[in-house]
């Protein structure tokens, strides 16, 4: 749509509540609540949300919640946060003005889109994209604001990076206000698709959730059996999935809703390869978590087990079906579906955290994964000797190694330390031990 004919013209002038002013460039996009544009404001290209006239008649709290949003600042860097409020002379509506989302992100929805569409991340970067989701709604909430709408729309990922961006900040409320919408109905909490509460930061917790389970595994926590049955989806079907009798794919106490053998089997591999803690939450979230809003699980809980999926996953070399390191660096010797041995290289054990160190990986030494955090170490190969492998100090003090013979040396930034078992890095305050994974039977 872009170029085409809007409720703004090409030049028009605007101004901001603050004074500033800019021109509209041109039309990116439209939807149900109004047009999204190109604009310059002196000199800074930024997007500019203008909405439709009769959509802020049904909205009646949009502009308060709108400016309540520029006073406080955006949560952290990535939400696509409203920066400024836009109105025009003579013109019954009113905008907001927000940085521009760059052309290499792609919607989250494309994770389970059909092929050649399908975006194709590793576990590890499935996992670092959820990590920074958690982090970004923890921010939110801290904040005293729900989000309300958490949803496939919303979410736009960075590929080649695995970062995210948060879009439609407009939904954004304090938490505990009346809501001017409900969500969207595969992602709203049970209570909200009943209609016996407004969204709130608890169903966003839910939703979150049902997030989290998508972007993992590529499927909907709650489509199991019962949804396989059903052959014309309807309102009052969805209700019962989701709204008046939710029963988790995975509930270890009731199976009724349980996988259809032959059709959910890569699911049921997924599943099985997660880190039991993260596991536990997921039984958690969709077990008592349908009933007690009270007992889902907090963004901070997710932080350790998906970091363990992105420090440790390993791709098959034969089949490319992807494998996880336990914390105490035990790690199966042949893969779980085509039986190929898994060669596994040294891993990093910081206290109870293990990170592999392959070729490639880098090391980000603390829990958070924000967007904008900056790798501590990367594994590279040696330049003239193959199979030699290094860990590289990324950051701005230099680390302290201990070699497997005792002999010590200090690692300045910029430079690497040879990757051998027994050898023992302190990086400031944190210290670990390279050590060599142990390998479990088929059995184990």
């Amino acid at each position: 749509m872009t170029g085409t004919a809007g409720a703004l013209s090409p030049g028009q002038r605007l101004v901001t509540a603050n004074g500033r002013s800019g021109v509209v460039n041109h039309r990116l996009g439209a939807g149900g609540q109004g047009e999204v544009y190109h604009v310059t404001l002196e000199g800074l290209p930024l997007a500019l949300k203008w909405y439709h006239a009769h959509y802020i008649e049904i909205d009646r709290g949009l502009r308060g919640r709108l400016e309540s949003a520029v006073r406080r600042g955006a949560p952290n860097a990535s939400f696509l946060w409203p920066i400024d409020m836009v109105d025009i002379a003579g013109s019954p509506s009113f905008g907001y003005l927000m940085p521009l989302r760059g052309d290499q992100y792609r919607s989250i929805r494309d994770l389970i889109a059909p092929p050649p569409n399908r975006l194709d991340l590793t576990l590890a970067q499935r996992a670092h994209i959820c990590l920074q989701l958690a982090d970004s709604f923890l921010e939110l909430h801290a904040a005293g604001f729900c989000y309300q709408d958490i949803n496939f729309g919303n979410i736009f990922i960075d590929a080649p990076t695995a970062s995210v961006l948060i879009c439609d900040n407009d939904n954004v409320n304090i938490d505990g206000a009346d809501a001017s919408i409900y969500g969207t109905r595969k992602f709203m909490a049970p209570e909200v698709v009943r209609r016996e509460t407004l969204p709130n930061s608890r169903t966003d917790l839910f939703s979150m959730s049902v997030l989290f389970f998508y972007t993992m595994l590529g499927w909907h926590p709650l489509d199991g059996r019962r949804e396989h049955a059903i052959r014309l989806m309807n309102a009052d079907a969805e209700l019962r999935l989701y709204g008046t009798d939710p029963l988790f794919l995975f509930d270890p106490n009731d199976t009724d809703n349980g996988p259809v053998a032959g059709y959910h089997d890569p699911l049921v591999a997924r599943w099985q390869g997660l880190p039991p803690q993260l596991r536990g939450l997921f039984i958690r979230a969709f077990g008592e978590g349908l009933r007690d809003p009270a007992a889902r699980a907090l963004e901070t809980e997710w932080r350790a087990p998906l970091a363990a999926v992105e420090d440790t996953a390993l791709a098959c070399a034969g089949c490319g079906f992807e494998h996880l390191v336990e914390s105490s660096a035990c790690a199966p010797a042949r893969c779980c579906l085509c039986g190929a041995a898994i060669v596994w290289p040294p891993a990093l054990r910081i206290g109870s955290r293990t990170v592999l160190l392959d070729e490639g990986r880098t090391v980000i030494l603390a829990s958070r994964r924000t967007a904008a955090r900056t790798p501590d170490g990367r594994v590279e190969a040696h330049p003239s000797r193959p199979g030699l492998f290094g860990l590289r100090n990324l950051t701005a003090f230099a680390w302290s190694a201990v070699m497997a013979d005792g002999a010590r040396r200090d690692v300045e930034p910029g430079q690497a330390v040879r990757i051998l078992a027994g050898t023992r890095i302190a990086f400031g305050t944190v210290s670990g031990e390279i050590v060599a994974c142990q390998l479990m039977d088929a059995a184990a």
